[in-house]
């Protein structure tokens, strides 16, 4: 099974279209996975209608509509192997002291070690093989023991940011991703 893999689209707010190379890294998938920060209900629906069923996440930019049909977390299966789904934003609500908030006001990601375990943590109980998440703008596709940490990074063109997607191939033994810039 292929599946495309997008987050951090950020339209209309930082972007007024989605780049038309998506199209292009897209072809041919059985399902898209967005990992948040869609922002505006209307390019969710615009996934669904141009390339092909679309499940979401929701992100801290997602606008109420958006909030109204996706849920920050969730699970998903295809044959045996399951995925987390997460944005990740959700690490900051955890985080919440005075130097952390020293920190996003300086707009600096948590290190990597800690994000990482925050994120295995969300998913400890769900025997997941894969998590996919967004919200640092960095691309990331790695194995963690078990299994595999993977962002496609910021689909929208941004300052130090080259746009990317994912494609995750999902096999009855294992599961890959690549990260595809646009």
């Amino acid at each position: 099974m292929k599946i495309g893999l997008i987050g951090d689209t950020h339209v209309p707010s930082l972007s007024p279209v989605l780049s038309a190379h998506i199209e292009t890294a897209f072809s041919g998938l059985d399902i898209i996975l967005h990992v948040g920060d869609i922002c505006e209900l209307y390019v969710l629906k615009e996934f669904q209608e141009k390339y092909t069923l679309t499940l979401a996440v929701a992100g801290e930019s997602d606008s109420e509509d958006v909030r109204h049909y996706v849920d920050e977390k969730r699970v998903v299966s295809f044959g045996r192997r399951r995925i987390g789904m997460i944005h990740g934003h959700q690490f900051e609500a955890q985080h919440s002291g005075m130097l952390d908030g020293l920190r996003r006001w300086l707009r600096l990601r948590p290190s990597g070690a800690v994000f990482e375990s925050f994120l295995l943590s969300q998913f400890a109980d769900d025997q997941v093989d894969a998590i996919v998440y967004g919200h640092t703008h960095q691309p990331y596709v790695k194995m963690h023991g078990s299994i595999l940490l993977f962002n496609p990074g910021a689909a929208v063109a941004m300052p130090g940011h080259r746009p990317s997607v994912g494609i995750l191939n999902v096999g009855a033994r294992n599961i890959t991703g690549k990260i595809v810039y646009l």
